[in-house]
C-alpha cells in the first residue's frame, strides 16, 4: 500500500514538470513572436523540427529506461541527474541574447531543442513510475490523480504569476522580465524534482525486457490500442489545448485587456483542479473509455459556446472557459490512466515488460503540441498577423476561433476515436490477471 506521503511525492514531479510544460503551452509562442522577435511561421517550423527529433529521443529514452539498473532504481536516477540541466535550459530558452536576427534564430533552435531533449530524459521515466511503484490499478489511478492535481495547481500559479512577475522583475523590459522569471522557475523545477526523487520508491523493477530495441518497438507497433491513444493524444495536444496559447493573443488584441489574461487563465486552471478532484468520483463509477467519450462531447460543446460568449461580456466568456477547463480536468487524468493500461496490454500480448517504451506515448503529446504551434504560426502568417500592432478583422476572428471552434472539432474527434478503443475496464481486469507479472 502506498501512503499519502509517497503519492504526494510522486505528484510533485508533475508540479515540477509543469514549469516547463505550462510555459510552453501558455507563453512560448507569445514570447517568440512578441518579445524575442521571430515570425510566427518560423516559430511553427521550430516546433515541428523539434518534434521530428523527439521521434528519435522519446522511444530511445523509453528503451533506455527499460534497461537501466542502478542502486537508485530504474527510473528515479533520471530525475536526479537531469532535473538540474532541465531547469537551467528552461531559463536559457526564455532569455533573449544580444545577437543578430540570424543569431537569435539559431539560439532559439538550439535552446528549445535542447530543452525538449532534457524534458524527455526526465518526464518519460517519471511517467513510467506508477507501473514500478505499484501493481494495484486503484493505486495507479490515485497516483494519476495526485499527478494531475498538483500539475494543474502549478498551472494556476504559473498562469497567474508569470506576466506580473515579468512586469515586476523587468520593470517595463519584457525581455529582461522573462529571463529573470524563468531563472526562478528553473530553480523551482530542480528543487521540486529532488523531492520526488527522495519521496518515491520503485518496488517492481524486475521483468523480462525485450532483448533488443527493435523487438521492443515491434511489440508496441503491434498494439492497436497504442495507435488509437497516439491519435487521441495528437488531437488533444494539437487542437483541444489551443486556447491555452491563444488566450494571451485573445486578451491583448481581441479584447484589448492584456492585464486580465492572468486572472482568466488562473481561474480556468483552478476549475481544472476541481475537475481533477471530481474525476476521482467519476472513475470509481464509470469505465475510463465511457468517461472519455462523454467528457469530450461536453468539452466540445463548452468550447463551441465560447465563440458566442466572447462578444457577450466577461461573465460569459469566463464561464465558458471555466466550464471547458473543468471538463478538461476530468479528461486529463483519465487519459494518463489509459496509458498505464496500454503498458499492461503490451506485457500481456508480448510476455515482456516494456513500461518505459510504452511511456514514449508521451511523444504524441509533444508532437501534437508542435503541430498546434505550426498550425497557429502558419495561420497567423497567412492571415497577416503582425505583433504589437492593431490586428485586422480576419486575424481577430481567427484568434477567437482558436479559443473555441478549432479545439471543439478536436474534442469531437477524440470522442469518435474512443468509440473504437478496445480496452474497457472489464477487459483490463482480465488482462491484469493473465499477464506474466500478475501478482
Amino acid at each position: 500500500m502506498l501512503n499519502v506521503q509517497e503519492k504526494l511525492s510522486y505528484g510533485l514531479g508533475d508540479f515540477a514538470s509543469a514549469f516547463t510544460w505550462a510555459s510552453l503551452s501558455l507563453y512560448l509562442m507569445y514570447f517568440y513572436t512578441d518579445v524575442f522577435g521571430i515570425s510566427p511561421a518560423l516559430v511553427g517550423t521550430l516546433f515541428l523540427v523539434t518534434r521530428l527529433w523527439d521521434a528519435v529521443t522519446d522511444p530511445a529514452v523509453g528503451l533506455l529506461a527499460d534497461r537501466t539498473r542502478t542502486r537508485f532504481g530504474r527510473l528515479r536516477p533520471y530525475l536526479l541527474f537531469f532535473s538540474l540541466p532541465l531547469g537551467a535550459m528552461l531559463a536559457l530558452t526564455f532569455t533573449t541574447p544580444a545577437l543578430s536576427e540570424n543569431g537569435r534564430i539559431i539560439y532559439a533552435f538550439v535552446t528549445y531543442i535542447t530543452l525538449m531533449g532534457l524534458y524527455t530524459l526526465v518526464n518519460i521515466p517519471y511517467s513510467a513510475l506508477p507501473v514500478s511503484m505499484t501493481t494495484d490499478n486503484d493505486e495507479r489511478r490515485q497516483l494519476t490523480n495526485y499527478r494531475m492535481l498538483l500539475s494543474y495547481i502549478a498551472f494556476v500559479v504559473i498562469s497567474y504569476a508569470t506576466l506580473p512577475l515579468v512586469g515586476w522583475l523587468g520593470d517595463g523590459d519584457e525581455q529582461r522580465g522573462f529571463a529573470l522569471t524563468y531563472a526562478l522557475y528553473g530553480a523551482i523545477t530542480f528543487a521540486v524534482f529532488l523531492l520526488t526523487f527522495k519521496g518515491v520508491r520503485e518496488r517492481y523493477v524486475e521483468g523480462d525486457s525485450a532483448s533488443n530495441p527493435l523487438e521492443s518497438l515491434a511489440h508496441i507497433a503491434r498494439a492497436r490500442p497504442f495507435w488509437i491513444m497516439f491519435a487521441t493524444s495528437i488531437l488533444i495536444f494539437t487542437l483541444m489545448l489551443m486556447p491555452d496559447s491563444a488566450a494571451i493573443y485573445f486578451f491583448k488584441y481581441y479584447l484589448g485587456k492584456e492585464s486580465s489574461v492572468s486572472l482568466f487563465l488562473a481561474m480556468g486552471y483552478a476549475s481544472m483542479v476541481a475537475g481533477v478532484i471530481f474525476n476521482q468520483l467519476v472513475m470509481r463509477r464509470f469505465c475510463k473509455r465511457r468517461v472519455m467519450i462523454g467528457a469530450n462531447l461536453a468539452y466540445g460543446v463548452a468550447l463551441a459556446s465560447f465563440f458566442m460568449a466572447a462578444d457577450l461580456g466577461a461573465a460569459f466568456y469566463f464561464a465558458a472557459f471555466m466550464a471547458a477547463k473543468f471538463i478538461n480536468g476530468i479528461i486529463a487524468p483519465t487519459m494518463w490512466a489509459m496509458v498505464g493500461d496500454i503498458a499492461d496490454y503490451v506485457e500481456y500480448q508480448s510476455g515482456r515488460r516494456a513500461t518505459g517504451t510504452t511511456s514514449a506515448v508521451t511523444f504524441s503529446h509533444k508532437f501534437g503540441m508542435s503541430i498546434g504551434g505550426l498550425v497557429t504560426g502558419v495561420l497567423f502568417s497567412i492571415y497577416g498577423y503582425t505583433p504589437n500592432t492593431e490586428q485586422s478583422e480576419t486575424v481577430l476572428v481567427l484568434i477567437k476561433s482558436m479559443m473555441s471552434v478549432l479545439p471543439a472539432v478536436g474534442a469531437l474527434g477524440v470522442a469518435a476515436l474512443m468509440l473504437i478503443y478496445p480496452l474497457g475496464d472489464r477487459r483490463m481486469a482480465e488482462i491484469r490477471t493473465a499477464k506474466p507479472t500478475a501478482a
